[in-house]
């Protein structure tokens, strides 16, 4: 999951610590997915951005390929859903009106691979 804010910290995307993970071989093409970040904390007002990268087994870049996003709410927005350079970027916007605490989430598909995001929504001031 996300990282954990500190007291007084406000107005940051965070993401998490981890190393981009490999998923795949997706079937029937047999490509490779790699995501960035794995998980995000960020207040509502926030549009962090969600990188997935496609290769293949040489690991080189693959072009034109699919590239689906589904939020939990709120919507994601991509310049396209098909891979250039063997990336996608999407950006999250979370649902409107609320400032509640909230964990939302975005599955990525491509292919047969499903690959889900969490994303911690947090207060925008911290230490209410």
């Amino acid at each position: 999951m996300g990282v954990v804010l500190g007291y007084g910290l406000c107005g940051a995307v965070l993401p998490s610590s981890q190393a981009a993970r490999r998923y795949g071989p997706t079937s029937p093409s047999g490509y490779y997915v790699r995501l960035e970040p794995s998980a995000i904390t960020m207040s509502h007002t926030q549009h962090p951005q969600v990188t997935v990268t496609v290769h293949d087994a040489s690991n080189q870049p693959v072009d034109d390929v699919f590239v689906g996003f589904t939020p939990s709410e709120g919507s994601i927005t991509t310049g396209t859903s098909r891979t250039r350079g063997g990336t996608v970027t999407g950006t999250f916007r979370a649902a409107t009106g609320s400032d509640s605490p909230r964990t939302a989430f975005v599955v990525v598909t491509v292919e047969d691979v499903d690959i889900t995001v969490f994303i911690d929504i947090v207060p925008a001031v911290f230490g209410r």
